[in-house]
Parts: structure tokens; sequence; C-alpha cells
């Protein structure tokens, strides 16, 4: 199948076939048109002149009668029949003119019938050698050029009705050329529509594929390849986008490889570290306060930075396995939220905050301990963001088709702006907490992950008082295809 070199190439290509039809049609009615002008334009000169034929014939009788009436008057002057015969071959010449258009069949019968009346006459004039017959007095009756004239006015009138009979044909001719122009622009217009929507499709569709491969980029979604058909140059654009993938995904694999054995090499002499801070505040406790101060700093510090180390694994974890889910065909949402909130209970508790459910029973297909992350990570920001002797509500509540979870407190909130950063990797916002532990700013980052791996999403709802975060979990499960 020919393919073409580019997609500009393409392009006027397309242009090209949809302006043949319209170019072909356009034609059609020029020609047609320009028929149309020249049958008119003929059919207006045959009338004409026929009209001037006709009035000649009855010129020419009545100078013929004129003619001969005086060659008889003034005892045979050979000049006025001269005059007679030069008339009588205008008036034949008229006939034979007239005979050659197209007349009414009227002004065609009489035409004929004076030609031959008229011929009949001069033979019963003349002798055989075109002299004056000795009859002619006898035989140049009034009544015989009366009935001439007679049939030449019918000629003339029927002549003039052939105006009438052309600007009739003309009108008859040109709605039948109007009628072909509207079907041809029936016809053309669909066409047109047609093949201007199969080259969209044509010029579009790689174009669709290039965007489809581009988010499937931005997506992480690398085991496909990408593969665009339509022009050589969109198609190289292609390979092009295949190699990227490639390489994104062995730079994410570089990645992940490093967080793992950097994160692995560090835990081992960060646990020495602070046990060996740990004993030796011990010992120092009693003997040197400044030095066993010093010593629970350096252990505090390394249980942060531990935990940093830990965070960094998980969310290691989570880019490598977002779409490696482990499906459970009915995973009850009211269970992993009671079951999350008992695991939180001693530090809501410590704090004095009240945790107050409101679930309905609502069942999901999806990955269960993802899910149980996800709440994990919700309900802890909630009871550290939440000042003592505050609040914290869960819900769950089932609508079109989703499983929603709603999370608030009473904290500071979250602001306009961090709305949407909130999010990323190793956001925190600027709101201040009681914690002895910072945070590394990966709880929500990993919580998006897991909650998009499922096919739904997860978002700050504006409130007046604290945070307000919604979960929505398709109550059918991820589309996309599950681990094993």
């Amino acid at each position: 199948m020919y393919r073409p070199r580019s997609i500009i190439r393409l392009i006027l290509f397309g242009f090209a076939v949809v302006q043949a039809p319209l170019i072909a049609a356009v034609v059609t009615a020029i020609v047609q048109v320009d028929r149309l002008a020249q049958a008119s334009r003929a059919a207006l000169i045959e009338a004409e002149i026929a009209t001037q034929q006709s009035r000649s014939l009855v010129e020419q009788l009545t100078e013929m009668q004129r003619a001969l009436g005086q060659f008889y008057a003034f005892g045979g002057d050979r000049a006025f029949h001269t005059s007679y015969l030069e008339r009588r071959a205008n008036f034949r010449n008229a006939v034979d003119n007239l005979a050659q258009l197209n007349l009414t069949e009227l002004g065609r019968e009489q035409l004929m019938a004076l030609g031959e009346e008229e011929e009949a006459f001069y033979q019963r004039l003349h002798t055989p050698s075109g002299e004056p017959s000795e009859r002619l007095a006898e035989e140049n009756r009034p009544e015989v050029w009366a009935e001439l004239a007679n049939r030449a006015r019918i000629v003339l009138s029927e002549s003039s009705k052939l105006i009438e009979q052309q600007g009739n044909y003309t009108t008859n001719t040109a709605a039948q050329v109007q009628r072909t122009l509207l079907l041809q622009a029936a016809a053309v217009i669909p066409a047109t529509l047609i093949l201007a929507g199969v080259f969209v499709i044509l010029i579009t569709r790689p174009m669709r594929e290039v965007g489809r491969a581009i988010r499937r980029l931005g997506g992480r979604e690398f085991s496909e390849p990408i593969r665009v058909h339509g022009p050589r140059d969109v198609e190289e654009l292609g390979r092009e986008l295949d190699w990227l993938r490639l390489r994104i995904q062995e730079l994410e694999h570089q990645k992940l490889t490093f967080l793992r054995h950097i994160s692995h090499e560090l835990k081992t002499p960060l646990t020495t570290i602070r046990e060996g801070a740990e004993l030796l505040a011990e010992s120092l406790n009693d003997k040197s306060p400044e030095e066993a101060e010093i010593s629970n700093l350096i252990c505090s510090s390394s249980v942060h930075l531990q935990k940093l180390i830990e965070d960094l694994l998980q969310f290691g974890k989570t880019l490598e396995i977002v779409t490696d889910l482990k499906v459970t065909e009915a995973v009850s949402m009211r269970d992993l939220i009671v079951s999350v909130a008992a695991a939180h209970k001693v530090a809501a508790t410590a704090k004095r905050i009240a945790v107050e459910q409101e679930l309905e029973p609502v069942h999901v297909r999806g990955d269960e301990n993802k899910l149980r992350i996800v709440l994990d990570n919700l309900l802890a920001n909630a009871i550290k963001f939440t000042p003592p002797g505050g609040r914290v509500w869960l819900s769950l509540s089932e609508r079109d088709g989703y499983a929603i979870v709603d999370v608030k407190d009473t904290g500071p909130g979250v602001d306009d702006a961090e709305k949407e950063k909130i999010f990323e990797p190793f956001q925190q916002g600027r709101a201040e907490y009681q914690s002895s532990v910072k945070g590394t700013g990966l709880g929500l980052a990993i919580a998006k992950e897991y909650v998009e791996a499922h096919d739904g999403y997860i978002e700050v709802v504006a409130s007046t008082v604290g945070a307000h975060f919604r979960v929505a979990i398709p109550i059918a499960g991820p589309e996309r295809k599950a681990a094993r």
C-alpha cells in the first residue's frame, strides 16, 4: 500500500482530491452555460433571419406585381421585365433561405405552397425560353397575386412566432441545465464531504496515535511498544517515541535500583548509630545530663533518617507496582476503615482526638493492601495535623458507581495554592503540626499513586474548618490488567 513520505504531502494530496469534484463540477457548469449561451444566440439570429426573409417575401411579391403591371402598361418595355426578373430572383433566394431554417410546421407548409404556386404562375406567364408569354395579360390576374401575398403574410406571421418558440426553447434548455447543475451539486457536495472526512481521518489518526503514545509515556505505561501508522515521517516519530519509551523505562529502572540499593546500604549503619546512641544515652543519663541530651538528639535524628529511608523504599515500590495490583473481587471498605482507625487509636487517644465514623457497607473490586495504605496515610495525616482535643471524621458512601471516602479534621487545613502540589512527592504543606518526627512528604504521593492505579481519584475538598480529603474508588475495579 502506498504511503506518502510526509504528512504535508498527505495534506496536499487530500486537498487536491477533495477539490477535484468541485473543479469538475465548476468546469461542467461553465461548459453547459457556454453551450446554452451559444444555442440561445444562434436561435435568436435564426429567428431574426427568418423574420427578415419573410418580410422580403412580401416586399418582393409587391415589387414583382408592380414591375409586371408597368411592363404591360408601357407596351412591353424590357426594363420593367428585367426589374421583375431581378425581384423574382430575390424572392426565390428568400424562399430558399427560409426553407433551411427551423420554421413552424404551418410556416413550412405555407412556404412550400408559396414557392410552388409562384413557380407555376411564372411558367404560365413565360415561354420555356424565359420570354413573356402572349397570355401574360390574361394570366396576370390580381387574385393570383393576392393569394401569393396572403401566403407570404402567413409565412411572415409564423416567422414572428419563431422568436417566441426559440425563447421557449431557451427557457426550457436553461431549466434543464439548472436541474443538471443541481443534480451535480447534490452528488458532488456529499462526495466532497465524504472525501474530506476520509482525509481528515487519515491525517488526524496518526496525530491521535502520537497523542496517545505521549499520554502513555506521561502515565508511565512502558510495557507495550509504541506503533504509529501513517505517513513515513509520522511513523519515524513513532519509532522515536518508542526509543524514548525504552530510554525512560531504563532510567526508571535505574532510579528504582538506586533507591533500593542506597536505602539498603544506609539502613545498616543507621541502625548501628541509633542503637549506639540509645546505649550511650542510657549510660550517661545520670552521670552527664548534657552529653545524654546530645545522645538523645542523635538517636531521634537517626530515627527520623531511618523513617525517611523506609519511606523512600516504600515510594520506590509504589512507582514499580502501581500497575501490578493484586485484585480481590470484594473488598469491604467499611471493614478496612474500621481496622485502620483501630490501628491509630493509641495515637488519637494520646492527643485526645475523637475519631467519628459514619460508614455504609460498600464493597469494591481492588487491591486490599494498597487501599489500606491509602486510608492509613490519610488518617495518619489527619491525626498528625489535628491539635489536641480536636476531631476527625471518617465517612463512607456509594455514589455513581464509586465508593466515596471522606476524611475531615479540625486542623489548620490546606491552602488553595497547595491543593495540587500537596500530592507531589516530597511536598509538604506549610501548616504547623505537633509531631515527634517530621514527615517526608511521600504519604499523599503514595496514596495518589495507589488510588489512580485503581482508576479512581483523590482530591482536596474546600472546607471552612480543617482539611477535607476525598477518595473515590470505582466499585467495578480498575480496567487495567491486574497482577496474578
